[in-house]
């Protein structure tokens, strides 16, 4: 599969490595793609770097994973490239405080992945990749013997599958959980946001959490 990589910070970076591995075929983007030239060298042949709209272009599937400070404007560059495309959402919608924490900038009642699709309705909008610290994900993707879990959500079937695939070629377990509106515990904060743990373990997570979210509305 080709894949198009939008941001190469440590989403992109770490799944660019793996997907690598999985012989795939990976397009690594950023504003400064000159900047990624010995990156991509030490990751493997079948990885290369160049413009966010290249990777737009290039990829059968885009993953977005840019800094949410930056999304609008990776957005804007990629929109004339992904029209009917799969694009996975693996941004966070956090922004740093001052007092070195994280907040939300997105409402409460807002899901990012919904939010998402409609900042581009033109693509095909999956929301995955967000609720494990990459830090974990290189700690813990196993190709042979995958046990950690990694949520996925979308509203096509077939592009929930496109993403669980991609999540096991990761070296990981993916756990679907629906459609972007059921996409919540995804988000920060929420119980399974950067805990390591199997899928029966975040399956009962997310039941309680979803239990807990009906009971307060």
């Amino acid at each position: 599969m080709r894949i198009g990589i939008i941001g190469a910070g440590a989403i992109g970076q770490t799944y660019a490595k793996l997907w690598s591995a999985a012989e795939h075929e990976v397009f690594l983007s950023s504003r400064n793609p000159e900047k990624l030239v010995s990156l991509v060298q030490d990751i493997g042949a079948n990885v290369q770097a160049g413009t966010t709209a290249q990777a737009a272009q290039f990829g059968e599937v885009i993953l977005l994973a840019v800094n949410y400070s930056t999304v609008g404007e990776a957005v804007n560059a990629i929109r004339p490239y992904v029209e009917g495309k799969l694009v996975i959402d693996a941004t966070n919608p956090l922004r740093q405080k001052e007092d070195g924490g994280t907040e939300r900038v997105i409402e409460d009642d807002q899901i990012a992945g919904m939010v998402m699709a409609d900042m581009l309705p033109e693509a095909r909008i999956a929301k995955g990749l967000t609720t494990l610290w990459t830090g974990y994900v290189e700690r813990h993707a196993n190709v042979a013997d995958p046990t950690i879990a990694m949520t996925l959500a979308g509203d096509d079937a077939k592009d929930r599958e496109t993403v669980a695939q991609l999540i096991r070629d990761a070296g990981l377990v993916p756990v679907d959980l629906g459609r972007l509106a059921q996409s919540r515990p995804l988000d920060p904060p929420s119980p399974i946001w950067n805990v390591v743990l199997t899928a029966e373990e975040l399956e009962a997570q997310v039941d309680e959490f979803r239990r807990k979210t009906a009971e307060e509305t």
